[in-house]
């Protein structure tokens, strides 16, 4: 991959330099433009994403078919009160002497 010139030849800068710097160039972009193209041909294979992009739509239709929330929410009363225990309803921390 190396070439190697003899001794006796001189670049030309403005003709030979420039013109090995610019295919340098050319080259790298579009090793990165190939390297996009396989990224985006990964991504469009993507069945799965596909799916699942199609179920949250038909959700989001279903959502807005059911109409606006006309009530608010209301209190239940859930039982007596709350179910817990604490350290005092078992003896903790109080004094039992006289």
């Amino acid at each position: 991959d190396c070439v190697v010139l003899p001794p006796s030849v001189r670049l030309a800068h403005e003709v030979h330099v420039v013109g090995i710097i610019d295919a340098k160039d050319y080259y790298k972009k579009e090793a990165e433009n190939e390297r996009r193209r396989q990224l985006r041909a990964g991504k469009a294979g993507d069945t799965e994403k596909a799916q699942l992009l199609k179920q949250m739509e038909l959700d989001r239709q279903e959502k807005d078919a059911e109409g606006p929330v006309t009530h608010g929410s209301v209190a239940k009363k859930l039982g007596d009160g709350p179910n817990i225990m604490r350290a005092g309803d078992v003896g903790i921390g109080k004094s039992s002497g006289g």
